[in-house]
């Protein structure tokens, strides 16, 4: 037989062949082969449902630049990261609800919602956040950039922000409508309102002698493994969990001055401040990088209360130490007194820059109105006051504003690249006195010696105390104060401190039990060591859990204690006097109203109290009973129904607010995750200082 009648008598076999060929030839043509079997695009996953990391990326990128805009420039990145993260989850739990419920935000409504004539209030307060003036303009700025001037990266940074704040909106809509599905039925009727009202319309005043568990000793209660178990069996839901947690004690070490380095310092101030006073000007600093020098020339008024005290009665050429706090020595060192216009009043147009500007200007200065020149005049701002004084003003845009003209428009030279820029002095405000004063600032740092020892202390006692036990038991002893924390696969901070991501990733992957290296944020401020003490992997907080164990322990003696008071003082008394006697306490007052969380005199939250109150019989002595942390023995001495009438509009909105769709909204993401489960990722995706 031939080959190639073998080989058309056994197909299957020829094309498992060539099949197992060809994965072969993938596997080792590419670098690693792994990923191709490996989900390396997902962030985080949420009961299933994937997040890509290039969108989540992004979005993070956008956070960025938003609060860069709003002039927050020190942001701890993961922060930043942990907060869009949980954003992301948030709206895929509400992408996943609302899509179940078929709801959809049309063009139109996202279209009015934002550009509309009443756009969302939010909508307003981000754009204005932003310094611009309307979502109109914005949207101006973003696509359409050559009438405005502006660059392709300034256009680009606009339409991110256009974009961020168009998919916030439609969240914010499907928020609404979603909410609104639930403000049919989670609403008040009449007899709900009417209960409400009748929970808050009677006031009890109450006579009460009460005794607090702190009077008996906890040993004397002990709480057996059994009663334990039993009560984690009936209590087990307040602790599930939606992924690992892992935790964690640390100890942070602040990277300070010593005592040598700030005296130092001081010494080093005290010649520079000798030295400013006999040199002209900055002479005597100007060598010395550790001193910065910043020019302020400004009216006393706008000054910082600490530079005016000591600048103002200052003569010409004198110094003075204004303060030294967050160790920083801040000097200031008086070089000119002048007068000047502070301020001027200024109408501002941008000119289209395909229309002939002469002719706009000449328009303008014979009467016509910005406004009213449409496709001249693309922005237009009237009656704004500008200080000739500010940081950001030019020197040669100051001195044109300062000698032109008043009532007509010109076109200044140094207009910081505003193409098309043309305005009008209205006024100028009278001419006051200006301080030129150099403030010059000196911050005390650690010396190389001192971060040497902080570092060599802290190696020294983690190499001696190497598991998680002797570093907690052994901390106070070595001037330490070990803090406890938990991070989850969620988590990119220890509790919160900046530049943390290290030591938090390091937990997932460590030996229960370990201590981990040192590390330090990105300032060199902080030393962190973290040792792991236990890790909970399954769907419920354990038993074994210190937070879990001591709520369980602290329900079940309370109980025990409660019991053994209310049987010491059962019939010990006829009025509330007697029991105060037999109780080795004293009678006091409250007043106590049903729908109340809050009684004075009392913890939060006693809900036994004000419910025995309500169904009590005025003059009958009622008690002991069992309060969250004592036993209480009253009497009902007067009730107050003299309030106000029923209001069914009132009380349903209270209803609402406390019960309601108001209420629900607050709880909405915890709600919406129930038992689902997160399967975080995001540490992958970054190494331990990203």
């Amino acid at each position: 037989m031939s080959t190639l009648e073998q080989i058309r008598q056994r197909p299957i076999l020829i094309i498992s062949i060539l099949g197992l060929a060809l994965l072969l030839f993938i596997l080792t043509a590419v670098d690693r082969p792994g990923e191709l079997f490996t989900d390396n695009h997902t962030v985080v996953k949420v009961d299933g449902e994937k997040i890509d990391y290039m969108e989540f990326q992004k979005r993070v990128e956008q956070q960025q630049e938003q609060l860069q805009q709003r002039g927050y420039t020190n942001v701890d990145a993961a922060q930043v990261q942990e907060y869009v993260l949980q954003q992301l989850v948030n709206e895929t739990l509400l992408k996943k609800e609302f899509d179940r419920l078929g709801l959809t935000v049309t063009d139109k409504e996202l279209s009015e919602a934002m550009l509309g004539a009443t756009p969302l209030p939010y909508v307003n307060q981000m754009v204005q956040s932003m310094g611009v003036p309307s979502a109109s303009l914005l949207y101006d700025a973003a696509y359409n950039p050559s009438q405005n001037g502006l660059d392709p990266q300034q256009a680009q940074a606009f339409q991110n922000a256009w974009t961020a704040l168009e998919r916030d909106t439609e969240q914010m809509l499907l928020q609404q409508k979603f909410l609104s599905l639930f403000q049919g039925t989670l609403t008040a009727n009449k007899l709900d309102a009417k209960a409400l009202f009748d929970e808050n319309a009677t006031t009890s005043t109450i006579a009460y002698a009460r005794k607090d568990f702190s009077s008996l000793k906890e040993e004397d209660f002990p709480v057996s493994a059994e009663e334990l178990k039993a009560a984690y069996k009936d209590e087990k839901n307040r602790f599930r969990l939606a992924e690992p947690q892992y935790l964690l004690n640390y100890i942070s070490v602040d990277i300070k001055p010593s005592t040598e380095d700030l005296s130092a310092a001081r010494k080093e101030v005290e010649d520079a401040v000798n030295g400013l006073r006999v040199n002209p000007g900055t002479d005597a600093v100007s060598g010395n990088g550790k001193f910065y020098v910043n020019r302020v020339s400004s009216t006393a008024e706008k000054m910082a209360p600490a530079l005016r005290n000591a600048v103002t009665g200052m003569a010409v050429d004198s110094v003075a130490m204004v303060a030294f706090v967050d160790n920083q020595y801040t000097i200031a060192k008086l070089l000119d007194v002048t007068t000047s216009v502070d301020s001027v009043l200024l109408d501002f147009a941008f000119i289209n820059e395909n229309m002939a500007a002469d002719s706009i200007m000449g328009l303008l200065n014979t009467g016509a109105k910005a406004g009213d020149l449409a496709e001249a005049v693309v922005q237009h701002q009237d009656s704004v006051w500008v200080s000739l004084l500010a940081p950001g003003m030019a020197p040669m845009m100051k001195e044109e504003i300062t000698n032109a003209e008043t009532g007509r428009y010109f076109t200044p030279v140094n207009n910081n690249g505003n193409a098309g820029m043309a305005m009008r002095i209205r006024s100028r405000k009278a001419p006051v006195q200006v301080y030129d004063v150099a403030e010059i600032t000196y911050d005390v740092v650690p010396s190389t010696a001192t971060i040497n020892k902080l570092n060599s202390d802290l190696r020294a006692y983690i190499t001696t105390n190497n598991t998680a036990a002797t570093f907690v038991s052994e901390g106070t002893k070595s001037g330490y104060q070990p803090l406890v924390a938990t991070v989850t696969p969620s988590s990119l901070t220890v509790n919160g401190l900046s530049d943390s991501r290290g030591a938090a990733k390091w937990a997932l992957s460590a030996k229960k039990g370990s201590v981990s290296n040192i590390y330090t944020d990105d300032r060199d401020s902080r030393l962190l060591v973290v040792a792991l003490t236990d890790v909970y992997e399954g769907d419920y907080e354990p038993i074994s859990s210190e937070r879990v164990n001591s709520y369980l322990t602290r329900r079940i003696r309370n109980r025990k204690m409660a019991e053994k008071l209310i049987a010491d003082y059962q019939g010990k008394g006829k009025t509330v006097a007697e029991y105060a006697t037999a109780m080795d306490t004293k009678v006091d007052t409250t007043n106590v109203t049903f729908g109340q969380s809050y009684v004075r005199n009392f913890p939060m939250y006693e809900s036994n109290l004000i419910a025995n109150v309500s169904v009590a019989k005025p003059g009958e002595v009622t008690g002991p009973i069992a309060l969250n942390n004592s036993v209480v023995v009253f009497d009902v001495t007067k009730v107050d129904n003299s309030g106000r009438t029923f209001d069914f509009e009132n009380d349903a909105m209270v209803f609402n607010q406390r019960e309601g769709a108001s209420s629900f909204e607050r709880n909405l993401p915890a709600v919406l995750l129930g038992k689902k489960k997160i399967d975080n990722r995001i540490q992958n995706f970054y190494s331990d200082r990203q």
